[in-house]
Parts: C-alpha cells; sequence; structure tokens
C-alpha cells in the first residue's frame, strides 16, 4: 500500500492546479494577481514599507527521475506501461518578503487546493536543506492578521 499511496501522490502532485478556488483575478500596480486576497496582502505590505517580490522565485521541491518500479495507468485514452522520467515538482510561492533580515516564503491561501498541502511538505523538507544562517521563514497566512502575528513573532 505504501508504494501505491507514493506513486498516487505523485501523479497528483504532477497535475497544474493554476486555478485557485473561488478567486477572482485582479490587476493592482500593473502586477496581475491570482487573487483578492493576494492584493490586499500586498498592499499592506506595501505600507508598512516591507521588501516584497510577487512569484519572483520558482524552487524545485523533487528532482525528476527514472524509477526502476513498473508503473502503468491511462495516458489519454491507452492504458499502457510508463517508462519515461518523472517530471520535477516546482514551488512558486506567492510572495518572497524581506523582514528584520529574514527571508520570508508567503503563501496566501483562501481555500486549498489538492496538491498544495504536499506541496508545502516538500517545500518545508528542502527549506530545511538550505544554510541556518540565512534565516529562511515560510508563512500560510488566510488574512492581513494572520500576516501580522508572523510579522510581530519574527519581531521577537
Amino acid at each position: 500500500m505504501g508504494r501505491e499511496k507514493s506513486l498516487l501522490i505523485l501523479l497528483v502532485m504532477q497535475t497544474q492546479n493554476k486555478k485557485i478556488k473561488n478567486a477572482t483575478a485582479k490587476t493592482y500596480n500593473g502586477i496581475n494577481f491570482r487573487s483578492s486576497l493576494e492584493v490586499r496582502l500586498y498592499k499592506y505590505l506595501l505600507s508598512k514599507n516591507i521588501d516584497t517580490e510577487y512569484e519572483s522565485e520558482t524552487i524545485t521541491i523533487w528532482e525528476g527521475k527514472h524509477l526502476s518500479v513498473p508503473f502503468y495507468s491511462t495516458i489519454g485514452r491507452n492504458f499502457k506501461k510508463i517508462t519515461t522520467k518523472t517530471r520535477a515538482i516546482h514551488y512558486t510561492p506567492d510572495f518572497i518578503i524581506y523582514y528584520k533580515g529574514y527571508k520570508i516564503y508567503l503563501e496566501a491561501k483562501g481555500f486549498t487546493n489538492d496538491v498544495f498541502p504536499y506541496k508545502a511538505k516538500l517545500f518545508r523538507s528542502w527549506l530545511e536543506t538550505q544554510p541556518k544562517e540565512l534565516k529562511l521563514c515560510f508563512a500560510v497566512v488566510h488574512s492581513i492578521k494572520e500576516l501580522e502575528f508572523v510579522l510581530k513573532d519574527l519581531s521577537a
């Protein structure tokens, strides 16, 4: 069961979930945001003069590789053995914030899609491999109040 579950997780993660559930794309300051929550957070960060970048960095959180275990699945309309290399899994945080010596990877979440919990776990594992002196932080927020909590906590 463990191997089957691992393969299922990898297949789910390889789909591109670019649409955000119940989100309305908005443009502000010439930037195309995927949701109104992202716009509100961006405006808040600007109002506090916090150095902020939007979707500026994509991290490979799992390298693609050739797997030796036989795998069969439906591709298009054909059921077949899949022998190609698995694709790498990438993660692009909504914001990168530079605050009080920290580099904060900030994810604005309204509704969580089916892929995000897996990507978040892989991203947290990737963060653990980075040099500790970088002072990295990862936050998933649903509101300005939660963002304020993170910033206050890192200021302490």
